[in-house]
């Protein structure tokens, strides 16, 4: 039952964490639309895309890759699970010992 407690625990605060590092960008570029700058979402891999350089005739564009969120999603529950299962394995080995 530790071992439980701890997997989900530990895989809702990696899932955190993974989802937290891929709202950083956004966070940083935050409204660079507006000065010839891209709006930028995702972690490692940028799924959305929003602005551009207004000098080419892209100024309002706007990209969602739904393969790279994906992506993203993917190796955040990968990163969570992966977590989970490390904090539960060593519950298990420290009941033992």
């Amino acid at each position: 039952m530790r071992a439980k407690i701890a997997f989900f625990s530990m895989f809702s605060a990696a899932l955190a964490i993974a989802a937290a590092v891929n709202a950083w960008s956004y966070w940083r570029t935050r409204g660079a639309y507006q000065y010839d700058g891209q709006e930028v979402a995702g972690f490692p891999f940028a799924f959305r895309r929003v602005g551009g350089d207004c000098a080419a005739s892209a100024c309002e564009s706007f990209d969602f890759h739904l393969g790279y969120f994906m992506a993203d999603l993917a190796l955040g529950v990968a990163f969570a699970v992966l977590a989970g299962s490390v904090v539960a394995v060593l519950a298990r080995k420290r009941r033992r010992a």
